[in-house]
């Protein structure tokens, strides 16, 4: 009795007989494409579809509810829907891969279940099913305004500290009203350090010193509201 073969080895039993291209070769296709050649077209398509295979294999994991042969099926028609927006392009072959990655995830992404939803949908949340939720009948609840909050100790805790370490964290987190900055161009404009990790390395020191300022602070805080507290209970 012969034996059953998934579909992803049904699918590998055809495609693992492609060639496989060397860059001369797929140059070659490349521009007999571009030329209106069928036949390199043809032979364009083919060797992407291990890539796609690959891909398959490799989302399966992502959806419950569809075959390997499913995924093959969606990334094998943007192959042919794209080849001629691909031809354009200075890598086709590069192009096509990228594509039918980007397509696949994003298909495991929106039918990862069986409720299929739409891409970058936020959850709509309901406690009851008999309550329609739609755009313009979601309730709009109050905006509450929150208290400004003080950072008197935090800007006290910056200036004991030394102006390398204090420049570094106000540029990094844009403290003092000034425009954020990444340690990586910080580092390069202070230091010309190629690795931009001078900044790294201050930013690391200058918050090791910021907490422990603030956790004496909070200390001593805490004591002179006990010893008000206390003398306001002895008077």
């Amino acid at each position: 009795m012969d034996e059953l073969l998934t579909s992803e080895e049904q699918y590998r039993s055809i495609t693992k007989h492609l060639p496989r291209f060397t860059r001369e070769q797929e140059a070659d296709l490349i521009q007999r494409a571009r030329t209106g050649d069928s036949a390199a077209r043809e032979e364009l398509i083919f060797s992407c579809l291990n890539y796609v295979g690959f891909i398959a294999n490799w989302c399966t994991r992502f959806v419950y509810h569809d075959d390997y042969l499913d995924l093959v099926g969606i990334g094998n028609l943007v192959i042919v829907e794209n080849l001629d927006k691909a031809l354009a392009k200075d890598n086709p072959c590069g192009y096509l891969r990228k594509i039918v990655k980007c397509t696949v995830i994003t298909y495991c992404l929106t039918h990862a279940s069986l409720v299929t939803r739409p891409v970058k949908s936020e959850p709509t949340y309901t406690v009851s099913f008999d309550t329609p939720v739609y755009a313009n009948t979601l309730s709009q609840e109050p905006v509450v305004v929150s208290e400004k909050a003080d950072y008197t100790l935090l800007y006290q805790a910056l200036e004991r500290l030394p102006q390398a370490y204090r420049e570094v964290l106000a540029r990094y987190y844009g403290l003092y009203d000034k425009p954020v900055e990444s340690l990586y161009a910080h580092s390069r404009s202070t230091n010309k350090n190629v690795k931009g990790t001078v900044a790294y390395n201050t930013k690391d020191r200058a918050l090791r010193r910021l907490r422990i300022l603030l956790t004496t602070q909070e200390k001593r805080t805490l004591l002179h509201a006990q010893t008000q507290k206390k003398a306001s209970t002895l008077s």
